[in-house]
Formats: C-alpha cells, sequence, structure tokens
C-alpha cells in the first residue's frame, strides 16, 4: 500500500491519499480528539502528538497539527493509516438513532439549517438551503450530524466549495460532535425545489 501526502494552503494541514476509497460520495470533519469516538481511524490519528484536527473526504485524509514538524509527526501517521486499511476496520461505526430525546436533536438540525444558509453558491448568489440543495439534515443522540445535499448539476464546478463550506458550518453549530456531508444527485436537482423566497429572488413564478 502507498500513501501519497499532499500539501494544502495551510501549512498546518497536510493531505494523505491512500489510495483507497475513505469516505465516497461524503466529508468528515472530527475537530478534537474527544469526539473521534466514533472513528477507529481518528482515535489512532489522534493518539500521534501533536494532531489537532482531522477531516475525510471520498479519498482523502486531511490532518491538522497544532505543534511539530512534519518530517516527524509524517512516519507515525502514515504508519496508523497503513495499519487501519491494512486490517480492514471502518472509517466511522455508524450509530443507532435514540429516539428518547427528539426535541434536543430537532433543535441541533434546525441550528444547522440556519448555519448552512452562510454557504452561498457562487454562480447564482444565493444560499444553498433556500436553493433546495439541502435534502436532509440529521442529528443523532450522541450529536453526529448528517448532512445530504446535492448540487445544481452533476458536474458543478463549486462541488467542492459547496461541501467543504457545508462541512465548516454544520461543525460550528454547537451541539455538533462530528460532521458527515453526503452528496447525492438522486433526484436531480431543479429550480422547483427553490423555497418560494428563492423563486421570488430569481423571478420563477
Amino acid at each position: 500500500m502507498f500513501i501519497q501526502t499532499e500539501a494544502t494552503s495551510d501549512p498546518a494541514s497536510l493531505k494523505f491519499l491512500p489510495g483507497r476509497d475513505v469516505l465516497p460520495g461524503r466529508t468528515l470533519s472530527i475537530s478534537d480528539r474527544s469526539k473521534a469516538a466514533h472513528s477507529p481511524l481518528a482515535a489512532k490519528l489522534f493518539e500521534v502528538p501533536g494532531v489537532a484536527a482531522l477531516s475525510f473526504g471520498s479519498d482523502y485524509i486531511t490532518v491538522t497539527k497544532n505543534k511539530g514538524e512534519w518530517q516527524h509527526l509524517k512516519p507515525a501517521l502514515l504508519g496508523a493509516i497503513m495499519e487501519h486499511f491494512m486490517a480492514g476496520a471502518p472509517i466511522i461505526i455508524e450509530q443507532s438513532v435514540d429516539a428518547a430525546a427528539p426535541t434536543e436533536t430537532d433543535a441541533v438540525s434546525q441550528k444547522i439549517k440556519d448555519a448552512l444558509r452562510r454557504v452561498i453558491d457562487p454562480e447564482l448568489g444565493y444560499n444553498i438551503v433556500d436553493l433546495g440543495l439541502i435534502y436532509d439534515v440529521h442529528v443523532d443522540a450522541d450529536g453526529v450530524a448528517s448532512v445530504i445535499m446535492t448540487t445544481t448539476t452533476p458536474g458543478c464546478p463549486a462541488t467542492s466549495y459547496l461541501t467543504e463550506g457545508a462541512r465548516a458550518c454544520t461543525a460550528s453549530v454547537e451541539g455538533v460532535e462530528m460532521a458527515e456531508i453526503t452528496l447525492t444527485h438522486e433526484p436531480r436537482w431543479s429550480p422547483e425545489l427553490m423555497s418560494d423566497d428563492a423563486k421570488v429572488h430569481f423571478g420563477i413564478r
């Protein structure tokens, strides 16, 4: 197994490409060690001194450090990633829904939707919630937030920008322990999915 590394725009973050699927069609942000209980890989990576945060994507793992040099951190990180994939362990352990606390989780879901309005589609200049790009928001009793979203077209050039923006806004909401974004094009987006306010804005009747 050969794992590549790739620099990012942030010198404190480094992208690892294991050459295998990580979270196909999804992104997951884990902001600190206390929130890694549902991810065996995250728990293992946080054992490396200096690891501050993690982000998983379809085929990558981004590690953010708060101390140390990459030349010293990389061997331990590469070893942990290789050991995890060679063992065939899951990236995340799916949690069952706890129906005992619907009020609290519903409130967090609404806060997430409000936060997602900060993500503006750069082509249409309007927020992704009222555009109808958010299909579902769910928060389980452990604070794992799952957002299912789409883009206006399958080949949308702003896909990474929108999904990463959605991930960051979701993770910023109080009560969210982990943020998971799933991209889908089923059903395909259409203007009919816009909110009434968005339709008025775009002159759609």
